[in-house]
């Protein structure tokens, strides 16, 4: 990120720089916030290590455009790039999908946490932006770090975020939900049929 040659200006690096600390600390303001819990509840842990699999998607999708324009790659990856106009798509995308992921955890409140667990005296929460996604949060992260590589218009850092957010997010969604089944039971069946999309409106 330190590379301005990377942007067509000066005022471009700026731009995305600032934008990548403000998604960088708006995750530390919500691990923190997340990291106090829920006190005095029994908690049922069903992670399976799928937190670190959030964590390698975020690392990856802040480093992939960077990468894919370094000097660790061939000369000639480096030169596929996308259209300039993708770096202020890139840019917004930052900045909405940190808005989108804020809003879900202030939603949730403290039952979102990082780690897949649930709570005896947990209520389903199905409004807001959960009426329109079950996992906003994971929405708004894969925005953000897809946002990044466009910022770097890196056709190949867009494609290996894609992947790996679908990847990993894919697989941390299949244990929550999985969660959440068994502790709603009929409630949360009702709900998955009522918003019947996991990320994105109308396609996933």
């Amino acid at each position: 990120m330190d590379d301005p040659s990377k942007f067509m200006n000066l005022t471009e690096y700026h731009i995305a720089y600032y934008a990548i600390i403000f998604l960088a600390l708006s995750e530390l303001a919500i691990w923190t916030y997340t990291s106090r819990g829920s006190r005095g509840e029994r908690k049922k842990g069903s992670d399976s290590g799928t937190v670190w699999l959030i964590i390698i998607s975020w690392c990856w999708g802040v480093m992939a455009g960077a990468f894919f324009r370094s000097e660790s790659v061939p000369e000639f990856m480096r030169g596929w790039l996308l259209p300039d106009f993708c770096y202020y798509i890139g840019v917004v995308f930052i900045v909405v999908g940190v808005i989108i992921r804020c809003t879900a955890v202030l939603t949730l409140r403290h039952a979102f946490t990082l780690q897949v667990q649930t709570t005896d005296n947990q209520h389903l929460i199905k409004t807001g932006v959960y009426h329109i996604v079950r996992n906003p949060a994971y929405s708004g992260s894969i925005l953000s770090l897809f946002g990044v590589s466009l910022a770097y218009r890196s056709i190949l850092g867009a494609i290996s975020v894609i992947v790996v957010c679908l990847l990993c997010y894919g697989i941390r969604i299949h244990i929550e939900e999985k969660a959440l089944k068994k502790q709603f039971q009929q409630e949360f069946e009702q709900y998955c049929q009522e918003t019947k999309y996991r990320l994105i409106p109308w396609l996933y």
